[in-house]
């Protein structure tokens, strides 16, 4: 998850930089009373559906099931492994989500002037799925789910990317928490390694990720998805057989 995050703030540093002070300005805006919805400009509006988005993860971990279980501890089995139908099924979700969006053709895109708050919904939404269900890429789906939803290419990469951020520091946070509840020991020379190894491997992914986008090429990471998705599901039927 470190690793990761190094990744995203490296290849989007300046953008990133740029809604950090948007949002410290805002913050002074809503307190002094000169906050103004009509009145925002493409850095803000980014701001406040990152916000949206970023909310539609709390549901997951709120205990609202029976047993004072959360839907994340209702999908923890899966997650380690359990269920390796469910990732099948949720690859190939994700290979559906990166066709669909490969094949929809719209003249006027939106661009950050004029995303909405239901963009912002529907991205979130996405990608609570995503941080709920193995197997549902959270980076293609919520890509995907912003280009359904008719948002250029460039943007929509950007914000998907960039949200990220948010939900990879709150896994982090309870994942140490865990930890550190569990008395568990880490290795630092290993963890080191492997945080560096994840944000060059990170990096080369997001660009590689972004030209494929730009080059109307992402649609093999759809055959990709798909293809694996089958093979977990044989191999599910196959393990379930036995």
């Amino acid at each position: 998850h470190l690793g990761t995050l190094i990744a995203v703030c490296t290849v989007f540093r300046e953008p990133i930089a740029k809604l950090i002070i948007e949002f410290f300005r805002m913050l002074k805006d809503i307190f002094t009373g000169k906050f103004k919805w009509s009145k925002m400009n493409s850095e803000r509006r980014m701001v406040i559906m990152m916000i949206i988005s970023s909310a539609m993860l709390i549901p997951l971990v709120l205990p609202i099931l029976p047993g004072g279980q959360s839907f994340k501890d209702l999908m923890d089995p899966v997650t380690q492994g359990k269920h390796i139908f469910v990732v099948g099924i949720m690859l190939l979700i994700t290979a559906a989500l990166l066709f669909v969006s490969y094949k929809i053709t719209t003249s006027k895109r939106r661009t950050h002037h004029n995303a909405s708050v239901r963009d912002a919904l529907v991205i979130g939404a996405v990608q609570g799925c995503a941080a709920a269900f193995p197997g549902l890429s959270r980076s293609g789906s919520t890509t995907s789910a912003a280009l359904i939803c008719g948002l250029n290419k460039e943007y929509a990469t950007r914000y998907s990317f960039i949200l990220s951020i948010p939900a990879v520091l709150a896994a982090t946070a309870m994942q140490l928490k865990d930890a550190v509840e569990a008395g568990s020991q880490v290795d630092v020379l290993p963890a080191i390694v492997g945080i560096i190894v994840a944000a060059a491997v990170g990096i080369a992914a997001i660009k590689l990720f972004m030209w494929m986008i730009k080059r109307n090429s992402y649609v093999i990471f759809s055959y990709y998805c798909a293809a694996a998705g089958v093979i977990v599901l044989i191999i599910s039927i196959v393990q379930a057989v036995r």
